[in-house]
């Protein structure tokens, strides 16, 4: 694994809060494991490495006596465990691919004991291609279900969002969680990175999933963070949404720098920019003439207090949208993304869904 004084520096970057960390699917004792691991001085990345090699292999001996259920579980875990480690490696370094490689492979065996099975999806686009997971819902499934796609953020990609698919599932709702241009296997391992035009590349992911005739017309997309940005320029672009939900999003995302100036290194990595270039883009990365183009039913979720992007931004996209069937809700003592209020958060969103796309 990385060096302890490269992973201490990364760590000042980036480390994640325990309701983002349990809410997304780290299991609760495998994160009090990682803490006293942390305290005794065990880099995080490489304790969370530790902590997912030991659910794999546990779950691989559940799957060898046959118990199916308690394999699901414990791949689900070391999926969870490599993600939240690999956070606080920011280059695209050789420890940061092999910890992304063994999430996916542990992600892959979950994946194929869900009925019906989660399957992968590979979007093409120009020379590389966007990898995603789709799951569809037993209820609905292969009868022109709705759709809702996942866009996560600057670092909390698609594999975060599984814990949600339940409650889509739930409410007969397929839900596809995908790596864009700049996140997750579509960088690491097809080297795609994210332009400034990046509603075009995720615009095709809705072109994509509208050629789908399990799933139809009635296509949604939710956006986290980062990915509630991403997710905005997509509805303004792309008027096949029939939904679209930004969660803890932001009108201009240089904000974040404000709270988290070394943010740009992990900007540099989703992009493949120099410092320099990074900071021209996100000059240019913003909402500006855009808002007004977004026509589609539209929720926004976000916390007031929220130190990484502004109430007054998503304020802003929302006031500007022109959608007809909009709300906005606010929570006063929300965290980024409101993940300290997070039941109530995914079943307000997926309710919002099923009303609207169902």
């Amino acid at each position: 694994m990385s060096g302890a004084n490269e992973l201490k520096t990364n760590e000042q970057v980036r480390i994640m809060p325990a309701d983002r960390v349990v809410t997304n699917g780290m299991d609760i004792i495998d994160y009090l494991r990682l803490t006293a691991e942390v305290a005794k001085g065990i880099p995080w990345a490489n304790a969370c490495d530790r902590l997912g090699d030991e659910a794999a292999q546990y779950a691989r001996k559940a799957l060898g006596e046959g118990h199916s259920l308690t394999a699901r579980q414990f791949f689900l875990n070391a999926t969870a465990a490599y993600r939240v480690g690999q956070y606080t490696i920011i280059p695209d370094n050789t420890e940061k691919i092999s910890m992304y490689r063994k999430l996916i492979d542990s992600y892959s065996e979950a994946a194929k004991l869900y009925s019906p099975v989660i399957e992968r999806v590979e979007i093409p686009y120009e020379d590389y291609k966007m990898v995603g997971w789709l799951r569809f819902p037993e209820k609905n499934y292969g009868t022109n279900c709705p759709v809702v796609v996942s866009i996560g953020g600057a670092d909390g990609w698609r594999e975060e969002h599984h814990n949600y698919s339940n409650y889509y599932s739930e409410r007969g709702i397929a839900y596809l969680m995908i790596d864009g241009p700049g996140q997750g296997e579509t960088r690491l391992f097809n080297k795609a990175y994210m332009p400034l035009d990046v509603e075009k590349p995720l615009s095709a992911i809705i072109d994509y999933m509208y050629k789908d005739n399990r799933v139809g017309t009635k296509i949604g997309i939710v956006g986290y963070s980062f990915g509630g940005y991403l997710t905005a320029r997509t509805a303004s672009y792309n008027k096949k949404l029939k939904a679209c939900c930004i969660i803890g999003g932001s009108y201009e995302p240089k904000e974040i720098l404000n709270f988290l100036p070394n943010f740009t290194h992990v900007f540099s990595a989703l992009t493949n920019k120099n410092q320099d270039e990074v900071m021209q883009m996100l000059e240019e990365m913003n909402m500006k003439g855009l808002s007004q183009n977004i026509s589609c039913p539209l929720l926004v979720i976000h916390g007031r207090p929220d130190p990484l992007f502004s109430v007054s931004g998503v304020q802003r996209i929302y006031d500007e949208a022109s959608s007809t069937n909009k709300t906005i809700k606010i929570w006063e003592d929300g965290n980024h993304c409101v993940t300290n209020h997070s039941t109530e958060v995914i079943t307000t969103v997926a309710d919002w869904f099923a009303d609207t796309l169902c």
